[in-house]
């Protein structure tokens, strides 16, 4: 019995073995199929490679191959591209967002009285119904600011709140500045000189808007003076209806 035990074992083992070996020889069959597999693909890719290269060559149109260094660079270009896109989309958001507090934040509205702009007498009043002589040009004509005498380097301020919209030199007013009162109401201060205040600045009323100047040649008979004119929806309006008295 214990023989018969003893070969019924080692007959397991025997069978055991030659399972592992099949399964081994199985497995070293498969790989070296795929490697076989691969190695000739490798070369058919290397045949066809050949062969393009080969006609490409008769037809006179070799193309160049990207080098690796070539793959980076456009790579590097590609991503510098696209942040130089990002940063510029933020920079348009951040303007956008400046733009809109900015408009929200101030809202202009033409005030019941107006401040003098500068202290003197007027030399030339206000008058769009009839002519009124002028000096200088000796002629009548009509006016629609009112010319306000003063002397040269006389400091002259905003009369209410608002924003600058423009400063130009004009012939006939010299450096001029233009302001938006709200409500449809602008302002406009000519015969000035050394202006403290820019385009799409806001001031408030009593600020220095600039400084009297020598007059223009238009002016030169009547002196030194402030050309102040007031518009309501882009025509001319007597200031003196506004001014304090």
């Amino acid at each position: 019995m214990k023989r018969q035990s003893e070969y019924i074992k080692n007959h397991r083992l025997s069978y055991q073995i030659a399972g592992i070996m099949l399964i081994i020889a199985t497995v070293g069959f498969t790989l070296m199929y795929f490697y076989q597999k691969n190695v000739m693909q490798r070369q058919e890719a290397k045949q066809e490679s050949l062969a393009e290269e080969e006609s490409q060559s008769v037809s006179g149109t070799v193309e160049p191959k990207t080098s690796t260094v070539d793959m980076e660079a456009l790579q590097k270009e590609r991503y510098e591209a696209s942040l130089a896109e990002r940063d510029s989309q933020q920079t348009a958001e951040q303007s956008v967002i400046e733009q809109v507090a900015e408009t929200s934040a101030i809202t202009l509205h033409f005030p019941d009285e107006l401040t003098w702009p500068v202290d003197g007498k007027v030399l030339i009043d206000y008058s769009m119904e009839q002519t009124v002589y002028f000096k200088t040009l000796q002629q009548y004509q009509c006016n629609p600011a009112l010319i306000i005498g003063a002397e040269v380097n006389d400091e002259v301020v905003s009369a209410c709140a608002g924003k600058i919209t423009s400063i130009l030199n004009d012939a006939k007013t010299g450096t001029t500045v233009t302001m938006d009162l709200g409500d449809g109401y602008e302002a406009v201060y000519g015969q000035l000189k050394e202006i403290p205040v820019a385009t799409g600045e806001y001031v408030a009323a009593g600020q220095c808007i600039g400084y009297i100047s020598q007059p223009s040649k238009y002016y030169s008979a009547e002196g030194a003076n402030l050309y102040f004119e007031l518009r309501k929806d882009g025509n001319p309006v007597n200031p003196q209806d506004f001014l304090q008295q």
